[in-house]
């Protein structure tokens, strides 16, 4: 009688996380541990042999490796300011190639798992988008104060 009482409750823990599994071998870690320890498992889970990568996946290698070298190109070498606006875009065309090519993983995902995986994406994004203002407003400064 009392297993049947239990069931509600453990139906609810069940459905918090992907797996009742899941959280017995994955306690909750606070801090720098569970960096370094998100970290090891991505290194493990990159070289493990029953995970197998798409070609999409040597494409985005190729593209961020072009994307960094025409961008280094563009800044050391002379060229009109239009033809230095093609590395930028290039490389945003880059990133969106990668987005839109990882975007069905989180349909596999438990729709926490998913939610959490967004709102990391979000985060990487605006903190793109702040790097990028302040790397442009220290140029801006920085060109200012040099005067004529």
């Amino acid at each position: 009688m009392s297993d049947q009482a239990d069931l509600p409750n453990q139906d609810k823990l069940s459905s918090d996380s992907a797996s009742g599994k899941d959280m017995a071998q994955a306690p909750r870690r606070q801090g720098l541990r569970n960096f370094f320890l998100a970290i090891k498992h991505i290194n493990e889970a990159s070289v493990a042999e029953n995970v197998k990568q798409r070609f999409s996946d040597y494409v985005t290698i190729a593209l961020v490796v072009l994307c960094i070298i025409s961008l280094v190109v563009a800044v050391s070498v002379q060229v009109p300011p239009g033809i230095k606006l093609l590395p930028l875009l290039f490389t945003v065309g880059a990133v969106l190639f990668y987005i839109i090519n990882r975007m069905g993983i989180i349909i596999s995902l438990s729709p926490r798992q998913a939610l959490i995986v967004w709102q990391i994406l979000v985060a990487g994004f605006w903190l793109g988008v702040t790097s990028a203002m302040l790397v442009m407003l220290g140029c801006f400064y920085f060109v200012s104060q040099a005067g004529p």
